[in-house]
C-alpha cells in the first residue's frame, strides 16, 4: 500500500477522504452480507407461514417464498436440499441436489442447468444402470460422456 502523508491534508479534505472510506466499507460489507441476510429472511418468513424444512416441495410465488440455501424439501417421493438461495425451482429440475440415506450415497443423476447445481468433485452418482464418481469440480456432463470414472458395474 502507498504511504500517504496524511499531515499535507486540510481538515475539509480528511473529512472528504474519511467519508469516502466509510462509504467504500459500508458497500464492501453489503456485497458480503446481503445474500446471508437473503437467506436468513427467506428462512424467518417460511417458519412465520408455518412451512418447516423437510415439508413436501410447494412453488414459491416470488423471491419473498423462496427456499434458502440448504432447505430440506421432499417431491416426487425423493429428499432434496436447496443449493441455492432464494430457490424457486422445482426439486428435480434444477437448484436442488437429492439427498440420500446414509450408506445409500448414489442419488439418480439430474442434468445441470448451470454453475449453481454442477456436481462436485467425488460426487456419487446412479445413471444409466450405473455408478459414477465425479473427476471434476463443477461437472456437468452426462455420466458416460466426460468428467465421470465408472465407480461399480451396476447400481442396486
Amino acid at each position: 500500500m502507498t504511504n500517504i502523508d496524511w499531515t499535507t491534508y486540510t481538515d475539509e479534505q480528511l473529512v472528504e477522504a474519511s467519508a469516502e472510506i466509510h462509504t467504500e466499507q459500508e458497500r464492501r460489507y453489503t456485497l458480503l452480507s446481503t445474500q446471508a441476510q437473503i437467506n436468513a429472511l427467506n428462512a424467518d418468513y417460511l417458519a412465520a407461514s408455518g412451512v418447516e424444512t423437510g415439508e413436501p416441495w410447494r412453488q414459491p410465488t416470488g423471491a419473498h417464498d423462496a427456499y434458502p440455501l440448504d432447505w430440506v424439501v421432499t417431491h416426487n417421493g425423493k429428499t432434496w436440499i436447496s443449493l441455492v438461495a432464494s430457490n424457486v425451482w422445482e426439486p428435480g429440475v434444477s437448484g436442488w441436489r437429492e439427498q440420500t440415506e446414509p450408506g445409500n450415497e448414489w442419488p439418480d443423476w439430474v442434468q445441470p442447468t448451470g454453475a449453481h447445481d454442477a456436481y462436485p468433485i467425488g460426487a456419487q452418482v446412479t445413471h444409466a444402470g450405473l455408478r459414477w464418481t465425479s473427476d471434476l469440480d463443477a461437472n456437468v456432463w452426462e455420466p458416460g460422456v466426460a468428467g465421470w470414472t465408472e465407480t461399480a458395474s451396476e447400481a442396486t
